[in-house]
């Protein structure tokens, strides 16, 4: 399976903020802006609560996949497409297989809406596993969409030029599947181009809808 992503552009209204999974680390971080400075929060913990944490992961319309091209300084740039279809052809050596998803954060991890994008091996395998899990489940759970924890990290350790170097691979599971939310809703990124697209570090508050029990971790 592949991931990607799609983004929008404009006067930064519509820019979805981030969250980082540190592949060097096996942490996560949900990257806020505070008066147009980056500031990452470390929600790993509270994404590994099965119980009260974790995301709503729309694998269903927000998944997008293909190739990005992160270069320091710049904004990511994105040839990718929504899961299924056929993935463009990398416009330059700098992108790589790459992933984008939507999701919208549980309350102790924040409450808003999210996107999450690399092109990191690890993080792209444990992706992997995980959206062959969704696949398997989803059609138990028609109009629903799976509530995703951290369950742990598994080390994967590589060596060159001499040398030894490891990443963590995060490992997803499923907690519950919920009815989606009001406020999670498609957005598509497609192809961008850095010199035109904002950063996707950009932060802007969604309010969090009310809903049903099922989703009081997320409202």
């Amino acid at each position: 399976m592949a991931l990607g992503l799609n983004y929008a552009t404009g006067d930064g209204s519509d820019i979805v903020p981030i969250v980082k999974y540190d592949a060097r680390a096996g942490k996560i971080l949900r990257v806020d802006r505070n008066d147009g400075v980056s500031d990452p929060v470390d929600i790993t913990y509270d994404m590994m609560d099965a119980a009260k944490g974790g995301a709503i992961f729309d694998f269903e319309q927000n998944l997008e996949v293909g190739s990005i091209s992160f270069r320091a300084g710049q904004a990511p740039d994105f040839a990718v497409v929504p899961y299924g279809q056929q993935k463009p052809v990398p416009p330059t050596p700098d992108h790589k297989p790459g992933m984008r998803i939507i999701m919208k954060l549980c309350k102790k991890c924040g409450g808003d809406i999210r996107e999450m994008a690399s092109t990191a091996r690890a993080f792209l395998g444990g992706m992997d596993v995980l959206h062959d899990e969704y696949l398997k489940e989803v059609k138990n759970h028609p109009g629903k969409l799976p509530v995703v924890y951290l369950k742990g990290t598994n080390i994967i350790v590589s060596q060159g030029g001499g040398q030894k170097s490891s990443n963590y691979a995060p490992v997803w599971a499923i907690s519950r599947w919920v009815d989606r939310p009001e406020d999670l809703v498609p957005m598509p990124k497609g192809s961008t181009s850095s010199a035109a697209s904002p950063p996707s570090t950009g932060s802007t508050k969604v309010a969090a809808p009310t809903n049903d029990d099922d989703e009081d971790d997320f409202g």
